[in-house]
């Protein structure tokens, strides 16, 4: 059987990316902690942290933690029925940038009207979340594949547009005349990081069948910071409409070609257990991306 403290223990140890901070969760010494991981270690047949900084999961640590979240959520819905005792188990869900930039706050907002369980949110590229999930480290995600994962549900939730912006600054700058897509592209530009280029890559195919062009691009891997960047005439970033919807009004962006806009399908992914509180989160992703999402610009 599981030694169900021990992996408790793992899972405060990889959330905390450390076997201090860990230590310090569980109000336990790290040497104590370590006992615990290194007797599970033994129990299971073989490794299950890979001891780099931060600490990272083996393949089998993967398995394991999934298995203790589903667990630890089935244990809740029994303490609840029971009566027991009233438990807040965590929600891990896995959420791209943009999403966590504009709208997810009042999905949080909306599931903590009924629950009080922690959401515990990692941030990951839309097109890396589905893989957390699938590998066990989150319960839920929001992904641009609508594919479930085994085990899974899934749902569509709507489109996330995104449209080229410049301050007013930039454009008198660095594009004089009508701008076009070649002169645009050869001005300075934003990345947010390396899974960015996907998306960059996407709209100047859809949009300008232009292939993708980088190279005068900053990188600067901050969502709230994209726009600070484009405001203040850096460059020009590819932005979600919701984002700057304040910024266009105010006439501190302008969207650069406002005909053309990507379109980025969004999906709400989650495990199929029997969980209340991921059964309301699910309900409160759905209730908020009606809101905010369109099926156009």
């Amino acid at each position: 059987m599981l030694d169900y403290d021990a992996l408790y223990a793992l899972n405060e140890v990889v959330r905390y990316g450390g076997f201090d901070r860990g230590a310090q969760a569980l109000s336990l010494t790290q040497s104590a902690v370590s006992q615990k991981i290194k007797r599970l270690e033994q129990n299971v047949g073989g490794p299950v942290i890979v001891r780099t900084k931060p600490l990272k999961p083996t393949p089998l640590g993967r398995e394991l933690l999934a298995h203790f979240q589903k667990v630890s959520v089935l244990e809740e819905a029994l303490n609840i029925e029971s009566g027991l005792q009233e438990s807040a188990s965590p929600i891990t869900v896995a959420v791209n940038n943009d999403v966590l930039a504009t709208w997810f706050s009042l999905v949080l907002a909306k599931f903590s009207e009924t629950r009080r369980n922690p959401v515990h949110v990692y941030n990951a590229d839309q097109t890396q979340t589905r893989e957390k999930l699938q590998q066990g480290g989150v319960m839920a995600c929001i992904s641009q594949t609508g594919t479930p994962v085994t085990g899974g549900q899934s749902i569509r939730l709507g489109t996330m547009y995104y449209q080229l912006y410049a301050s007013p600054a930039f454009i008198a700058r660095y594009i004089s005349g009508s701008p076009s897509p070649e002169k645009v592209m050869k001005s300075p530009g934003l990345l947010y990081d390396e899974y960015d280029v996907t998306l960059l890559s996407d709209y100047q195919q859809t949009c300008f069948n232009l292939a993708p062009s980088f190279s005068s691009c900053h990188w600067y891997p901050s969502s709230h910071g994209f726009v600070k960047m484009a405001v203040d005439g850096v460059a020009w970033a590819l932005l979600p409409t919701l984002q700057v919807v304040d910024e266009v009004k105010k006439g501190e962006l302008v969207s650069l070609f406002p005909q053309q806009a990507l379109g980025l399908p969004l999906f709400w992914h989650w495990t199929s257990i029997d969980s209340g509180a991921l059964s309301d989160l699910t309900r409160a992703v759905k209730l908020i991306a009606k809101q905010q999402l369109k099926d156009v610009v």
